[in-house]
Parts: structure tokens; C-alpha cells; sequence
């Protein structure tokens, strides 16, 4: 039975003046646990709590992050009656700011990868595995993990020239790939019976759809919802191995794609074959296409972050091109990022940035100010499973290969050298 609504509340007071003669307020929930409100706190968090009678204490049950002043959430079902509140916080560019998103998130955990491989070209991965829990599989040097709507993970797993998923249970799957590096054909067929080789970037479409920057046999990859493999275009004229190809973004009409090309970031259309957007570049990570007119990149070798434009004019967004400098509280501009490798927008308007040389993730809010929200270390660092992850003291996470958010907020960070995917889930402890 659905939980009644009860009330609403902020966890900070101070911000309702703007809504002092019409404030935030739940306005319905439907029988199929849709809870909906209107003139939350912008950009910003809401949180859904639950309690069983009133006087008992409230339970965090979700948090739906505030990108604008209407929103809703459904709710899982609780057999039971109940009563529910929802909080709205803002998220400002400020330390308080940075301090209420920190608390909007609470468990780190490991979802695959048991770190005992390490060596890159090599594969790790055994029979036993398929089926089994995602954090007692080797990964093989894994460059990017993303998740699609439904909850599940799938990471481009360089040296065992597959891509893995990781299902909402936990447990991993062979999703694309042999197991053993080459080129048996362009498909389509199933995607587990032909090779990929060492890929090195992926894409996932909120359906599932996957896209595989299959680095050494030169080409992008698709794997349809129903598991069937086939090339999308190739990256090189001839289908040659593409040296220091890095991340891939294809659109979901497939009309159009960007990928990385070690010093070029170029693209792909069905009408004009490939291009060259910008060059100039000195070890390309990541990139994420936030418009036609916004492409987001780090440059390793750099240790920067760009935007770049249409025209392909680039704009440095993050990172002073130096190993050191700066730190947490200081401006992007002024801070050494060290490495930087993974970029990933947050929806308060925010980036989040990881570094491969630096071992660290940080949080890039829109008054250009970074804050650290993982450190670590070279090496097999591996820290704070099961444990509230908010502790730049402690050393969590090793050399970063890419950061991305599921639909849920959850923050996903994976790591190689020693090949671990992890996750920050976006829950407030209790």
C-alpha cells in the first residue's frame, strides 16, 4: 500500500525566501508510487524520506537531483503504510554548496574487478567468471565504464579485447568479444562470437545499445539490445590499427560520432565520412559531447581539459598544464591535474574530473573552483569499500581511466592499472 504523503522540508531555511509566499511542495502521489513536486531548489537536490509513524526517525529513501523547479520520483513499492517527506537543497558554487552534494552521496563499493591483474596485454579473464559477482573477476585493464537506464554497466576491458557487463544483480557477463584479440568479420552476427581487439572507449545508449572504439582493428563497433554485432564505420581508411585511439560518443540517430585520435579529435557523418575537428592535442583521454557546439576533452599529456567549438577552437576549461599547483578550494585554472584523463558533466552544472598520473577525482563547479572528492595513490590503492566515501585524507583509488554518472546519479569511476570499476552511490547515509 502507498506510503501517505506527509510533508516537506529543507535542510537549509535560509534559501526559502525566493519562495517565501508560494514555497516548495509536494503536489501528488499516484498509485503507482509517482511522487511529484513543484519549486524545488534549483540546481539542487531533493530527497525523498520515509517514515514508518510520525515521531519515528526519517530514512533517506532517494535522491533525485533538481534541474528544474518541478520534479517527481517513483518509488519502489514498501508493502505498508507510511509517511513521506521530501527535502530540497540548493548546490551553489560555494564550499557550503560543495559540502551539501558531498553529503548527497554516501557508499563506495567495488562493482568488478578483484586486482590481480595488471600487466597491459594481457588477458585475465577465466570461464569461471561468467555468470559469477562482477568484484571477484579480474578485469584487464579496463579504459571505460557506462551504465545504461535499466542499471546496467558495461565496461570496454582493453586487455581481454572485450566488453563486460556487470547486470543490477552484480553479477558479469561477456557482452561483446571473444576473449582473444583479432578480426573475424564486420557482422553482423552475435557479439560474442566475433573478436574485437584491445578496445579502448565505449558509448551506451540510454536503450543499451553499446558503441565499441575497437582501437586495433581500426573501427566503431555496435552491439544492438539484442546482442548483435556489426560495424558502424571505420576510424582509419583502411581499417588499420588506430595508435592512441581514446574514447568514443556516437549520437542516437548514428548520424553522427567523435572519437580520439591521440593529438586529433575527429568525427564521423554519414554524409561526409570522417573529419578532423581539432588537433594540436599531445595524449588525448576522454571526451564527452555536451552540444554541437561543446566538446569537452582532456588531453593527458597536457593536463588539461579543453572545450571545443564547432569551428574547433579550443578553450581551456580546467587544469594549469603542469603535475602540481593549486589544490582543492583553488581555481580549475591554477590547479595541476596531473594526468587528466576522464571529464563527465554533473547535473548541477558542475564537471567531474579524473586523473590517470594524479589518482585523483574532483568536482569542477561552475564558479571554476575543484574540490577533491577521491584522492589516492600509484600503485594497488584500493580503499573504503562499504565505507562513507568522502575522506581526501585516505588514499581510495589508483591510476583513473574514466568517470561517468548513471541515470540514477551514481557516480561511476574506472580505475587501471590494476582494474577496478567502482561506485559512489548517491544516497545519504542513514
Amino acid at each position: 500500500m502507498l506510503a501517505l504523503v506527509l510533508a516537506v522540508a529543507s535542510s537549509f531555511p535560509l534559501s526559502f525566501p525566493a519562495y517565501a509566499a508560494d514555497p516548495f511542495a509536494i503536489t501528488s502521489l499516484s498509485r503507482s508510487g509517482t511522487l511529484t513536486w513543484t519549486r524545488a531548489l534549483v540546481p539542487g537536490i531533493c530527497t525523498i524520506e520515509s517514515a514508518p509513524i510520525l515521531g519515528a526517525s526519517w530514512v533517506p529513501v532517494r535522491n533525485v537531483f533538481a534541474t528544474q523547479a518541478d520534479g517527481s520520483a517513483t518509488l519502489p513499492p514498501d508493502g505498508g503504510n507510511g509517511f513521506l517527506r521530501v527535502r530540497t537543497v540548493d548546490i551553489p558554487p560555494t564550499e557550503s554548496g560543495f559540502s551539501r552534494l558531498v553529503a548527497a552521496y554516501g557508499f563506495l563499493e567495488t562493482l568488478a574487478g578483484n586486482g590481480s591483474g595488471q600487466l597491459d596485454g594481457t588477458s585475465y579473464w577465466q570461464d569461471g567468471y561468467e555468470g559469477g559477482p562482477g568484484a571477484w573477476a579480474a578485469l584487464s585493464r579496463p579504459h571505460f565504464a557506462m551504465a545504461d537506464r535499466s542499471g546496467n554497466i558495461y565496461i570496454a576491458d582493453k586487455g581481454s579485447h572485450s566488453v563486460l557487463r556487470v547486470d543490477t544483480s552484480g553479477n558479469i557477463h561477456t557482452h561483446a568479444g571473444s576473449h582473444v584479440g583479432g578480426f573475424d568479420g564486420e557482422g553482423p552476427a552475435p557479439a560474442t562470437s566475433l573478436a574485437l581487439n584491445a578496445p579502448n572507449g565505449l558509448w551506451v545508449r540510454a536503450d543499451g545499445t553499446v558503441y565499441v572504439l575497437d582501437t586495433n582493428n581500426g573501427r566503431v563497433r555496435r552491439v544492438t539490445t539484442d546482442g548483435i554485432l556489426s560495424t558502424l564505420f571505420l576510424v582509419t581508411a583502411d581499417g588499420s590499427a588506430l595508435a592512441g585511439g581514446r574514447s568514443v560518443w556516437v549520437s542516437d540517430d548514428e548520424s553522427l560520432s567523435y572519437f580520439g585520435a591521440l593529438t586529433r579529435v575527429r568525427s564521423w557523418t554519414r554524409s561526409g565520412g570522417l573529419k578532423t575537428l581539432a588537433s594540436g592535442f599531445t595524449e588525448l583521454g576522454d571526451i564527452y559531447v555536451e552540444t554541437a557546439d561543446s566538446v569537452l576533452v582532456c588531453d593527458r599529456g597536457a593536463n588539461r581539459a579543453y572545450r571545443v567549438n564547432a569551428a574547433g577552437t579550443k578553450t581551456v576549461l580546467a587544469g594549469n598544464g603542469k603535475s602540481g599547483g593549486g589544490g582543492d578550494g583553488s581555481p580549475a585554472l591554477a590547479t595541476g591535474l596531473f594526468g587528466l584523463r576522464g571529464i563527465w558533466p554533473m547535473p548541477t552544472g558542475g564537471y567531474l574530473l579524473l586523473t590517470h598520473d594524479g589518482c585523483q577525482l574532483w568536482y569542477l563547479d561552475t564558479a571554476g573552483i575543484v574540490h577533491l572528492l577521491l584522492n589516492g595513490s600509484g600503485g594497488r590503492t584500493h580503499d573504503g569499500d562499504g565505507l562513507y566515501f568522502y575522506d581526501p585524507s585516505v588514499p581510495k583509488i589508483s591510476e583513473g581511466r574514466s568517470v561517468s554518472l548513471d541515470y540514477s546519479g551514481n557516480i561511476i569511476v574506472c580505475e587501471s592499472d590494476w582494474g577496478y570499476v567502482r561506485r559512489i552511490r548517491f544516497e545519504p547515509m542513514p
